[in-house]
């Protein structure tokens, strides 16, 4: 099992949602008119995917975790869109399946090895073709007052990731970025949800917290308690793309 593995279960229900709103946004900026072939890099239980599925023509996602892929498909499934969904890497599927108009990556391009994911793009994208980072976060301008807190207690568990984003994964390469697409939206969250979004993310997963589990959830339920009403929390979230194409 891959280190996403034991996340699966709470990865599409408690991460930052992009939200409607941010797909229709987005199609509408890209000019998607139900002709356009897309491919969803690192896509995990299908969120980014399924999301721009109705403004597309033919939609692939490529994951290397066989849960994540399960989940995706299911959530295909449950969604009523066809999306096709592969497990792998996304380097290795790049030479068998055509060119695409828009290659999305979510969370997954600090996880990228740069120098063949950069190759792998550009042997994918069409000529014209697009790249989307995209990303959902809480806002960290201090209208979550419940976010530091919250993030304090989760610096206890999380461990180490790669340092990369977007700005060094295309710091060398043919891409250059042509604009940002963002898109707010307010959520009411269940504090369990928040507490689940830990378990959401591999560096603090289940499997890597193990018998910690319970005492990280109860550090994280009292440090949230002050901020919900009836077990629930604003969480205003920012979803946003960054554009990149070819230089």
């Amino acid at each position: 099992m891959g280190r996403f593995a034991s996340t699966v279960a709470y990865y599409e229900s408690a991460r930052p949602p992009y939200g409607a709103t941010f797909f229709e946004a987005a199609a509408v900026e890209l000019g998607l008119d139900g002709t356009q072939r897309l491919l969803d890099v690192g896509a995990g239980p299908g969120i980014l995917a399924i999301g721009f599925a109705p403004y597309c023509r033919e939609v692939f996602g490529v994951d290397p975790e066989p849960g994540m892929v399960e989940a995706a498909r299911a959530a295909a499934q449950r969604s009523g869109v066809a999306v096709r969904f592969i497990e792998g890497r996304f380097e290795d599927a790049a030479a068998k399946l055509g060119a695409f108009d828009i290659v999305s990556i979510g969370r997954a391009i600090h996880w990228l090895d740069p120098e063949p994911a950069r190759a792998a793009l550009d042997r994918v994208l069409a000529p014209r073709g697009r790249v989307l980072v995209c990303g959902a976060t809480s806002a960290k301008d201090r209208r979550n007052p419940w976010l530091e807190p919250f993030n304090r207690v989760r610096d206890r568990w999380k461990g180490d990731r790669p340092s990369r984003d977007h700005r060094s994964f295309f710091a060398d390469g043919p891409f250059t970025r042509t604009g940002t697409i963002r898109v707010e939206g307010t959520h009411a969250v269940p504090v369990e949800r928040l507490v689940e979004r830990v378990l959401s993310m591999s560096t603090s997963s289940s499997e890597r917290l193990g018998d910690e589990v319970p005492a990280m959830k109860s550090a994280m339920r009292e440090a949230l308690a002050p901020f919900a009403a009836d077990g629930i929390i604003e969480d205003i979230v920012e979803a946003r793309a960054e554009v990149f194409e070819r230089a």
